[in-house]
């Protein structure tokens, strides 16, 4: 009985933890305006599409989109510090990515 209660709350400690790590995959990534990257240099304009599977649930149960992860990726890759969104839609994201050196 311990045990099985032991094994729950390791469980539910596991995805609270997994929630956390997942909710903020890209802490550096600032999302700016125009004006805010004058002064930084422009790496690219990365567009992604989202996988259609993922489109069948609704966006209010599958936010962040697939689309927006994908540009957040590359663009965390690349080593931008911020980006500013062309658009970001269920079925696609673009972005310009940015680095700017404080």
């Amino acid at each position: 009985m311990l045990a099985n209660k032991l094994t729950k709350y390791t469980i539910l400690s596991l995805l609270v933890i997994l929630y956390a790590c997942t909710n903020n995959r890209f802490p550096n990534i600032v999302a700016a305006e125009e004006g805010m990257v004058r002064h930084c240099s422009y790496l690219d304009t990365i567009s992604e599409v989202t996988d259609p599977g993922k489109m069948i649930i609704p966006a209010k149960y599958s936010y962040p989109y697939d689309g927006e992860l994908k540009v957040l990726e590359r663009a965390n890759n690349m080593g931008a510090s911020h980006i500013v969104w062309m658009y970001n839609y269920p079925f696609g994201s673009s972005a310009s990515a940015y680095r700017c050196d404080d």
